[in-house]
């Protein structure tokens, strides 16, 4: 075979883990027998490996001009290893090798194959304290033994192989491949599992990389197998295994981690967007209901999520980290997915994010409640929520001091599910202690809006509150919807659907949503404390509130003046028929103590 075309600085090796050293051998010969016997071109020291475990051979592929390993369980005589081998998590008897590929020999030894330059074997894969691969670890084969081409059928399919036409090699001295796959999804048990993530580390720290683990529970599992049975639940866990899969790009590794838990690898991150997107493909095929005996089964899930370096730097590390995770998110009833504007290294947000999912344990924040008032009526119409950080040395921190942090870690949907949990229940509170009924209305940020659990997330807190959905109101900015204006909509829609009352938020200083305005659901909007400062200095001024609160008014949604502080702003508010207003004129917000008590005995004299 003519390799004088393939390109010159390409050079392959195998980094080779077992039991005596690490070893980086350079893939120089076309053929190369993998096994335990010292008879074989690379030597692999493990009673638990079969003397000819695996066979290497070189082929070329004309069409793109390049070479490349293939690896095939057993030998060229059709023998099959006793325990299989396994690349990125899956087991094969044939597979055309790729930079980065992941292989484990059924045991505790395994590989990596990689595509570099010399320079790279020399500086990056040779560690200093490693042994140098023996002699014998590379020997020329006899010159006709066969390699595959990609350009002769005929002898590319001697090498089809099929599982029953393969011969057991009959070592009884190596362990059954059942203890390292699962007998029910045939995925990758906890074992190999960890053997895969030990060494995407190491290749993380050769090469300055990102890993991320995954590690997913199906609530209340158990349930199933009650009701339908362990076979039916057996199948369902099939089902899964495979949308997992489905989710996940070539060299992302989905193993079972328990009876109801998966855990999924994904070693090479260069963007957390990617882990991001991931994240989201999982959410949302776990989503879709399985069918079961003719029915319509849902599951509900939680992922726990741990990146390397910045959660760990060892797999020990890396995994309590996910588990931590995945425990407090089952407390929480929340699902951890990384923000996709997060930092994967960044100490700063790191120790934040840390920061704060501490005050969310401790009960260090808290909400304060603004009220909005008809000034016709003089009734409270509603109360705004507005969080605070109650920090036990700094004292009450400002949403804007840390907000704009959550949004970029994974505390985003803990942080809006305790919001609005909190706001609902209070309000529930108000009304069984028969005050006013009022509608609590709660901020979503740019992040929550586009969150793809948001939705459901509402729809669970209505139901377990017991609140009424009219009674909720959730305000949105301009930004937000001009954002991606039309997944905007439909996310609007939803929560419509849902009776949830919207408010277009900090109308008026762009005036870029205007042309939005007639097709977005808002019941709302609010004028921006901007807008309202300068109301009675110009007549241009109070023109622009007038036009504004005339737009509003002729799409049918209700005008609020928010930041009105002085009785010059309520009066030229007043005339030009604005009702509803909100701000210190009126009140600051209040801890929860002060703004029942607004309620209760709200009498105050507007004028």
């Amino acid at each position: 075979m003519n390799y004088s075309k393939k390109t010159p600085n390409s050079n392959y090796i195998l980094v080779l883990e077992d039991s005596h050293s690490r070893r980086t051998i350079p893939l120089e010969e076309s053929k190369y027998y993998l096994g335990r016997h010292s008879g074989n071109s690379i030597v692999i020291h493990s009673r638990q490996v079969s003397r000819r475990h695996a066979t290497l051979i070189r082929k070329f592929n004309r069409k793109t001009n390049q070479d490349s390993f293939w690896i095939l369980d057993g030998d060229l005589d059709g023998n099959k290893s006793q325990n299989g081998i396994f690349i990125n998590g899956q087991k094969c008897l044939l597979h055309e090798l790729k930079d980065g590929d992941l292989i484990n020999f059924g045991c505790e030894v395994n590989a990596s194959y990689h595509l570099v330059s010399t320079a790279t074997i020399s500086e990056s894969f040779i560690a200093p304290d490693s042994k140098l691969p023996d002699q014998k670890a590379v020997v020329k084969l006899k010159p006709n033994l066969p390699q595959l081409s990609l350009n002769d059928p005929q002898q590319q399919s001697t090498f089809i192989l099929e599982s029953s036409s393969l011969k057991n090699g009959g070592n009884d001295d190596t362990f059954q491949e059942e203890s390292y796959l699962d007998p029910v999804t045939e995925l990758p048990n906890r074992i190999l599992f960890n053997e895969y993530l030990s060494i995407a580390i190491t290749n993380a720290q050769r090469h300055q990389n990102c890993v991320a683990i995954l590690l997913i529970d199906i609530e209340h599992f158990s349930q199933v197998n009650d009701a339908f049975g362990y076979t039916m639940g057996d199948q369902i866990l099939i089902a899964i295994a495979q949308r997992l899969k489905n989710c996940l790009r070539t060299g992302d590794i989905v193993a079972r981690w328990g009876g109801d838990e998966f855990a999924i690898l994904v070693p090479h991150i260069k963007e957390l967007e990617n882990l991001y997107k991931i994240t989201q493909r999982i959410i949302k095929e776990l989503k879709y209901p399985f069918d079961v005996q003719k029915q319509s089964q849902s599951l509900t899930t939680h992922l726990g999520v741990a990146l390397y370096p910045k959660d760990g730097k060892n797999p020990k590390e890396i995994l309590n980290y996910a588990e931590t995770q995945l425990s407090y998110n089952k407390q929480l009833e929340v699902q951890n997915l990384p923000s996709q504007n997060s930092s994967l290294s960044s100490p700063e947000l790191s120790q934040i994010e840390d920061r704060l999912c501490q005050a969310l344990r401790a009960k260090e924040l808290i909400l304060y409640y603004q009220p909005q008032l008809n000034i016709i009526t003089e009734k409270v119409e509603g109360m705004e929520a507005l969080i605070r950080w109650n920090h036990p040395k700094y004292g009450l921190i400002s949403p804007q001091q840390f907000l704009p942090w959550a949004d970029k870690t994974e505390l985003i949907i803990p942080l809006t599910r305790w919001i609005l949990e909190t706001a609902c229940q209070q309000n529930k509170a108000w009304q069984n202690q028969k005050l006013p009924s009022v509608l609590v209305s709660v901020n979503l940020s740019l992040y929550q809006l586009y969150h793809p659990q948001l939705v459901d997330l509402i729809d669970e807190i209505l139901t377990t509150t017991g609140l009424t959905p009219n009674c909720l109101e959730l305000d949105i900015t301009e930004s937000s919807i001009l954002k991606n204006s039309k997944l905007a909509y439909q996310t609007l829609m939803d929560i419509k659907k849902l009776g949830v009352s919207l408010c277009l938020d900090d109308f008026g200083i762009g005036y870029t949503a205007v042309s939005h305005l007639h097709q977005m659901p808002f019941d709302k909007i609010k004028l921006d404390v901007s807008v309202i400062k300068n109301i009675a200095e110009t007549s241009e001024n109070t023109a622009l509130v007038s036009a504004l609160i005339a737009l509003g008014e002729s799409f049918k949604m209700r005008v609020v003046a928010e930041g009105v502080e002085t009785r010059q702003q309520l009066d030229a508010l007043h005339n030009l028929h604005c009702e509803a207003m909100q701000g210190y004129r009126f009140s600051h917000p209040l801890p929860v103590k002060e703004a029942t008590q607004f309620l209760t005995f709200h009498k105050t004299d507007l004028y």
